[in-house]
């Protein structure tokens, strides 16, 4: 038989949820860039993740472990680019004490050297809730489809 939880409880994972769908959100500004002189926040992102946190995409070539390497990397990534524009959609966050996980379907559109593409890809994250609110601890980035023009 399933224990219900309590209001407390119910309150605190509507919250917990929430909150990680602010950091996602928040990640996606930080790296969007191209309008209104719009920039990445190199600045920000550190605080976004853990220490040790990792970041991969197979399609990319790219498996970054830890925040200093994952900034570089974005850097990197980014520096070529006028526009970049990230949406992350049906978001699916589970939680389990002070860890979770976050499935989402994205899409970015992106600009650079005189090309446009459109790219669809899911990426599954890994959240800690840390002293100073939760963290992305892991980003697995998985292209579907890449449109260009």
């Amino acid at each position: 038989m399933r224990q219900e939880r309590s209001l407390e409880e119910r309150i605190q994972y509507l919250e917990d949820i929430e909150s990680i769908k602010k950091l996602q959100a928040t990640y996606g500004h930080y790296v969007d860039k191209g309008w209104n002189g719009k920039e990445v926040d190199f600045e920000s992102l550190p605080a976004l993740f853990t220490e040790d946190a990792t970041w991969k995409c197979a399609a990319m070539g790219v498996d970054s472990k830890g925040v200093n390497n994952i900034i570089d990397m974005l850097k990197e990534a980014t520096a070529d680019g006028e526009l970049g524009m990230h949406s992350f959609t049906n978001p699916i966050i589970n939680i389990k004490g002070d860890q979770a996980t976050g499935k989402y379907l994205l899409w970015v559109g992106v600009k650079g050297n005189g090309v446009t593409n459109l790219v669809y890809q899911s990426e599954d994250v890994e959240y800690l809730r840390t002293d100073e609110g939760w963290k992305i601890t892991s980003i697995n980035l998985h292209f579907a489809q890449l449109l260009n023009s």
